[in-house]
């Protein structure tokens, strides 16, 4: 296995500790068991695969879309894999259209409010 590729399939923990914003090692060590990621000694370094560690991270993500947008949350899920602002944007405004509903049941309830519904 070339060095570079094994940079890429494992992360190092220093490095997800970053990422998950983990304040000592345990934190992480802890995220790690909690989404069923094994830790992996190399040397002095603990790792895991990047790859899990990515798919454990994103799942937060996936169910929030799933939860907002249920009828297109695979497109919304694609246009942040691409970083495509533009499109998401679209996606959901083309969703939800901006309706505004205005009340015209008012009840004034001052005695000025009164007097000036009147005229």
């Amino acid at each position: 296995m070339i060095k570079d590729e094994k940079n890429e399939l494992f992360i190092e923990l220093t490095e997800l500790s970053k990422i998950i914003k983990a304040r000592d090692s345990r934190s992480v060590v802890k995220w790690c068991n909690n989404y069923n990621l094994p830790i992996i000694p190399i040397g002095k370094n603990r790792v895991t695969y990047r790859f899990l560690a990515e798919t454990a991270l994103e799942n937060r993500l996936l169910k929030a879309l799933k939860k907002q947008h249920p009828s297109n949350w695979k497109e919304l899920y694609n246009y942040y894999k691409d970083n495509d602002h533009y499109s998401y944007l679209m996606a959901i405004q083309k969703e939800a259209p901006n309706t505004v509903k205005i009340d015209t049941n008012v009840k004034p309830r001052s005695r000025f409010a009164k007097e000036f519904a009147k005229d």
